[in-house]
């Protein structure tokens, strides 16, 4: 286990202060010792949506940029990527990296993939996952750097390094993957076999402008000025989750990370480069955790009726313009229009919320009913 994450403080992006703080936080770490002239790397960006920099639901250009710029002038041959839910092709791929400023990647000597290709590979060490369609551009690399956002996330309550490699199964073939592993333990299995296929050598977090709320694509910007780099991708999680009041019982793939031994049980035993205290966010408004599960429970009725009291749903708000997206996003199959509004099927609803992921309006938000937020009360940290 690699407990060692390096913590330093970038306060804005404006290039000198991003250069900077990239030095600094890499330097504890040698963090790019390993790369050699030659070298494919592939950084994995989390693209997830075609947004602008300012509305913090992708790493900015400018951290992406500072590091493609050290990895370039290594002689490295780098390949900025992702794939966002939708279809992977040019056209969908060119328009998110337009607005979510990663054109800017080429100016450093990097470039954008382009190579749409797709495999099926086997994981053999998989728990859950026996395979996946992997995205070739990430296969082909030498290494992985994995660059993720300090966001909440709807399903999983925050998004980091670890989910960020979901964006390596392809396009629409992530919708299945809701359905294939239905429940957040199941799901957070999955995404730590994943991670660990995939095996990032460095992993790093832009948390300078972080997302709250109606994460991962249309929460509230949050300035928390911070980045964050480890060799262990579940342990930048586990600390930067940590600074926003989150533990490994608040986060699904952290508790899997730590029943795996991947990770200690809390940030308290992470092997720290900086001071995490000055960046912690005690009112970071985070998502309310999204299911409850009672397998216990032998009444199907019961088992329905507490689901609709307690579970969080999605639910569209009155910014949805009746597009439709969400329909097409819905692996469940659970969301028809009517009259021009989503109506969403509660009994087949497995709360991935892929339809808010999908809504180009942010208009599918995550609801607690009120018996659900009486009975939870406040989210705890997991302390």
């Amino acid at each position: 286990m690699d407990g060692r994450v390096s913590i330093v403080g970038c306060e804005n992006y404006a290039p000198e202060t991003v250069e900077q703080a990239m030095d600094a936080l890499f330097a504890p770490l040698d963090a790019l010792s390993w790369v050699k002239p030659g070298m494919k790397i592939a950084v994995k960006a989390n693209l997830v949506v075609a947004h602008g920099p300012e509305k913090a639901a992708t790493p900015h250009p400018e951290v992406v940029c500072a590091l493609c710029r050290r990895l370039t002038e290594r002689g490295a041959e780098v390949i900025v990527g992702d794939s966002p839910g939708g279809p992977y092709r040019k056209p969908f791929l060119d328009a998110v990296y337009r607005a979510t400023g990663m054109t800017q990647v080429t100016r450093t000597g990097a470039r954008l993939n382009e190579d749409f290709g797709e495999t099926e590979v086997r994981v053999p060490e998989g728990k859950v996952l026996p395979s996946f369609w992997c995205c070739d551009y990430l296969l082909k690399a030498d290494a992985i750097i994995d660059l993720c956002k300090l966001k909440t996330h709807a399903l999983m309550g925050y998004t980091g390094a670890c989910k960020n490699m979901f964006g390596a199964i392809t396009g629409t073939h992530k919708t299945e993957f809701h359905y294939r592993f239905p429940t957040h333990e199941a799901f957070a299995s999955m995404l730590v076999d994943l991670c660990g296929f995939l095996k990032p050598r460095l992993s790093i977090c832009d948390g300078v402008l972080a997302m709250e709320g109606n994460g991962p694509s249309y929460g509230d910007p949050r300035h928390v000025g911070v980045l964050l780099a480890s060799f262990n991708p579940h342990a930048l999680d586990l600390l930067a989750a940590d600074l926003i009041g989150l533990g490994k019982d608040g986060v699904p793939t952290l508790a899997e990370a730590a029943d795996r031994g991947l990770i200690p049980e809390n940030a308290r035993a992470l092997s720290l480069f900086g001071d995490p205290e000055p960046f912690r966010v005690p009112d970071f408004k985070l998502q309310p955790p999204v299911d409850i599960r009672f397998w216990g429970l032998r009444s199907e009725w019961f088992h329905r009726l507490a689901k609709g009291m307690l579970v969080t749903r999605p639910k569209p708000d009155k910014t949805c313009v009746g597009c439709g997206k969400c329909v097409i996003g819905c692996p469940a199959k659970a969301i028809t229009m009517v009259s021009g509004r989503p109506k969403i099927e509660r009994n087949k609803c497995i709360s991935c919320f892929c339809c808010g992921e999908f809504c180009p309006k942010g208009a599918m938000k995550a609801y607690e009913p009120f018996v659900g937020r009486l009975t939870r009360g406040k989210r705890t940290n997991g302390k």
